[in-house]
This record gives structure tokens, sequence and C-alpha cells, in this order.
């Protein structure tokens, strides 16, 4: 005869190594990102926002669509657009970029720390950025930027 198994609870351990990301993919399915056990998810008409249980860091992503007849979407363009608006007195870490994906990280004169990454294919570009308040270090200001890049469009 077999014996009952009595439910035991997962210990700490085996709960941390379930504690991975999941995939969130858009109806349409172009775009998805992680998104990490506990974090906020929400989606609007307009943007997806995926913020920490703290409120400290949130990343928001928001695509825009290439109007027929215009050239194809260049994501480096778009970023030295982007950069252009910020406050002069900010401290600005550009990375190289390619047509297809170009970041920047960016602490503003308040101190809050910016990651700001464009993704573009030829009639999809999307604005990301990771906003948090905590020091670059911190273990949610590493999801946040985490989140950022598994950011995918097909």
């Amino acid at each position: 005869m077999p014996t009952k198994k009595r439910a035991t609870r997962p210990n700490k351990k085996q709960l941390k190594k379930k504690s991975v990301a999941g995939t969130y993919t858009v109806p349409r399915g172009h775009v998805s990102l992680a998104v990490p056990p506990f974090w906020t998810l929400r989606q609007t008409n307009d943007d997806i926002e995926v913020e920490a249980p703290s409120a400290s860091t949130s990343v928001i992503v928001t695509a825009f669509q290439r109007i027929k007849g215009y050239r194809a979407l260049d994501a480096r363009e778009y970023l030295q657009h982007f950069l252009e608006t910020a406050p002069k007195d900010g401290r600005l870490k550009q990375d190289r970029g390619t047509r297809s994906r170009a970041q920047a990280r960016y602490k503003d004169p308040d101190g809050d720390s910016w990651n700001v990454m464009f993704i573009a294919n030829t009639s999809t570009l999307l604005l990301a950025t990771c906003n948090t308040s905590l020091p670059p270090a911190h273990k949610e200001a590493k999801t946040g930027v985490s989140i950022l890049e598994s950011i995918r469009l097909k």
C-alpha cells in the first residue's frame, strides 16, 4: 500500500530558486519584457510600467509607430534628441549605440538615476526608461536595469 506524502512547505532556499522573472508579451506579440516577482505590472493604451514593491524604482516603456513615407527609424538619433532636453548640470554616460538600440545613463541634480534606451525596428520605436532614487549598486536598481535590458522588439 503506497504511503500518503504530506505536503511540505518549501524552505527559503527553494523559494529563492523559484523566484525568477516571468516574461510579459504585449497582446500584439511584438514587445516582451521580464517582470520580476512581486513587481507591479500595468499596461495602459500608451505604455507599460513595471514598478518595484518599494516604489523607488520603475521601468516605463512607450511605443511609437513610424508614419508611412518617412525614413527608417534610428535609435541613436532619437536618443540624441531626448538627451538634448535633459538638464545640463547632471552627469551623463552614453553608450555607443546601433540603429536598432541606443542607451544612456543619467544622474539628475536631485540624485535620481535614469537609464534611457531606444529600441527600433523598421516600423516601431520603443522609449524605455528606468528611474530609481536608490544608488545604482542597490539590488532593486540593478533589477530595474535588468528589466530594461530584457526588452525585446520583434
